[in-house]
């Protein structure tokens, strides 16, 4: 990083708002071994807005329950205390990012882009036997990998948008032409909000490491491994843009230590773009605009 040229944009993070008390409320409680489904639904309770968000989400086509759920402390107990935590987190980090400008990025693609990728990263997660209480870890780590990109173009959108431009003209990764311009890339900016937001140590690797493979812990591999195949495939598939049009080599190694083969990958296109549909209730539970 390049401090002197990326002083606009930390100083842009610092100023930004922490995620709200109740949130990081409900990371404590989840994150701990001893907590209950009401140790976690007295979290909720204390935000209204935040529970009735929670409640859409639970009974979105995205989860598909044939009952309505009417309470958070059954959508926990349906759900489990991760979910619901991952549901929390989701919303208030995506609102968080609301409002950006849209010279550099079509937000309406970029939003797709992310979804897409959390969609295709929870289908691996099944694929690969990943515990029930944990897929949703996997479709948050691809919701966020590209988060950071929101601050570099919310401040200077039009340079950013010809940062973008040279990316693709010069077929090259968009990160490196970030580095070049703004001294700082949408992954190290990814590892600052998710520190300043709490988040955890996987969470935040798939934030800021998923263009650096080598530097990635090994529990956070498996997770870390499969945003990265995610979101090379989408952009593949030109499932939205992320602004990135560069598709990297996925090594062979990676599909291994992730347990996937690439013609598996390839045999859950339909339930992609299925999915992706049902998963736009994550956009609509706040102004994407």
């Amino acid at each position: 990083m390049d401090d002197s040229k990326a002083a606009i944009v930390l100083r842009h993070i610092d100023r930004m708002p922490s995620l709200s008390p109740t949130v990081a409320k409900i990371l404590q409680v989840a994150n701990d071994p001893t907590s209950s489904a009401n140790d976690l639904n007295k979290v909720i309770s204390l935000d209204p807005v935040l529970a009735a968000k929670v409640l859409k989400l639970v009974n979105s086509a995205y989860f598909g329950f044939s009952e309505q759920v009417t309470s958070t402390v059954r959508a926990i107990v349906m759900l489990g205390l991760n979910t619901i935590k991952n549901l929390a987190v989701s919303t208030a980090a995506l609102e968080a990012m609301a409002g950006s400008a849209k010279g550099g990025l079509d937000m309406d693609e970029f939003w797709r882009h992310l979804l897409a990728t959390g969609v295709c990263a929870k289908l691996i997660a099944r694929k690969i036997g990943i515990h029930k209480n944990f897929l949703e870890d996997f479709f948050l780590g691809g919701l966020m990998h590209d988060i950071g990109k929101v601050i570099l173009n919310r401040i200077n959108p039009v340079g950013y948008g010809k940062v973008i431009g040279a990316a693709r003209e010069k077929q090259k990764p968009l990160y490196l032409f970030e580095t070049a311009v703004f001294g700082i890339n949408h992954g190290e900016i990814g590892r600052l909000l998710g520190e300043k937001w709490g988040l955890q140590s996987q969470l935040i690797e798939a934030m800021s490491k998923h263009h650096c493979l080598a530097e990635v812990k090994d529990d956070n591999k498996k997770l870390v491994f499969a945003v990265h195949i995610s979101n090379n495939y989408c952009k593949k598939l030109e499932a939205g843009f992320g602004g990135n049009a560069y598709v990297e080599k996925i090594a062979p190694e990676m599909w291994r230590e992730v347990g996937l083969t690439e013609d598996a990958l390839a045999d859950m296109e339909g339930f992609l773009m299925e999915g992706v549909e049902r998963a736009s209730v994550f956009l609509q539970s706040s102004d994407k605009s």
